[in-house]
């Protein structure tokens, strides 16, 4: 007879199980890879447009412990130069979030994107940028355009 200890290791399946298949319907979701294509496809749009808007990158995850998580990370980049980064880290499991933002101005190099963020600390960043249709690939990772 199953006593409560042993049916919960199955119950944290179940939960977990259906936690990964809705974050699936997100977007992308760790490990990704590099694709093969050129650097910015725009349709014929200047290439800073073909960057600007904001992209979405999801990754699920368990600890050692078993625990469910998640790293949501959003990057607004607009037309002005102006960029934002919002990463919103979630334990599913004890139901606790945290979110981050920073503040930035953005300019493109070459085949690379020039990050300068200014809040909270400054510092400065250069990324491998490509953009092919509706995901953006930012140091290799991807991210889904969601507007």
């Amino acid at each position: 007879m199953a006593t409560p200890l042993t049916r919960l290791p199955a119950a944290r399946l179940v939960v977990a199980a259906l936690f990964f298949i809705a974050a699936c319907e997100a977007g992308p979701v760790q490990p990704v890879g590099r694709r093969p294509g050129g650097l910015l496809e725009g349709g014929g749009a200047p290439v800073t447009s073909s960057l600007q808007g904001t992209w979405q990158r999801t990754l699920v995850f368990f600890d050692d412990f078993g625990f469910m998580h998640s790293s949501e990370t959003t990057w607004s980049f607009d037309a002005g130069g102006a960029a934002t980064r919002t990463i919103v880290t979630t334990n599913h499991t004890l139901g606790a979030a945290d979110t981050s933002l920073t503040i930035a101005r953005w300019r493109l190099d070459g085949s690379s994107v020039v990050i300068e963020f200014t809040a909270p600390s400054p510092g400065t960043i250069t990324l491998e940028v490509r953009v092919q249709g509706a995901t953006l690939f930012l140091a290799g990772q991807e991210y889904e355009r969601i507007s």
